[in-house]
């Protein structure tokens, strides 16, 4: 119990000028309490579908499965819409759905949809302060993935708070 106080009251000092990142979307890096579970922004790849507007990666210490992310504007609906997948068969490039949900994050006034301009490059636009993925957590409790993503008092959360910018 103390190591977790600890680790977020580590948090809280780091969390004070990670506020105050300004960075584009494809080069943030968001980690939980402890920085033990990180989730990287990158690029689009050339072979994005048309309607997404952001890729990323998030990886657990000590859990070896490769997440990948991508958020999309479903067509005829501009709710931001995330899909996670992981390299469960391990076959190179196999990947199986982890997760899905509305992807929201925290803006000026509050919580909010993640962002989304399409008039404005991805690589112009700045990342959100934190970045919410609901249930992801609790996908992760239930997988078999779960010994080794919550060992040694280590949470795993919804929520990423952005710590680095990698430019």
């Amino acid at each position: 119990m103390l190591k977790r106080l600890v680790a977020i009251m580590s948090m809280a000092v780091i969390a004070g000028p990670a506020l105050a990142i300004e960075c584009p979307i494809p080069h943030a890096i968001y980690e939980q309490p402890g920085g033990d579970v990180r989730l990287s922004f990158t690029a689009l790849p050339e072979d994005a579908a048309a309607n997404q507007i952001a890729a990323f990666s998030i990886a657990i210490k000590d859990v070896s499965a490769k997440f990948d992310g991508a958020i999309y504007l479903p067509n005829g609906f501009g709710q931001p819409n995330g899909l996670v997948g992981h390299d469960c068969t391990g076959a190179e490039g196999e990947q199986c759905e982890f997760w899905d949900g509305v992807v929201y994050a925290l803006g000026a006034d509050g919580i909010e949809e993640y962002p989304h301009d399409a008039e404005i490059a991805l690589a112009a636009q700045m990342a959100p302060r934190q970045v919410l993925l609901p249930q992801f957590a609790v996908n992760v409790w239930y997988s078999s993935m779960r010994q080794d993503a919550f060992a040694d008092e280590r949470d795993v959360l919804d929520t990423f708070t952005l710590a680095a910018c990698a430019r």
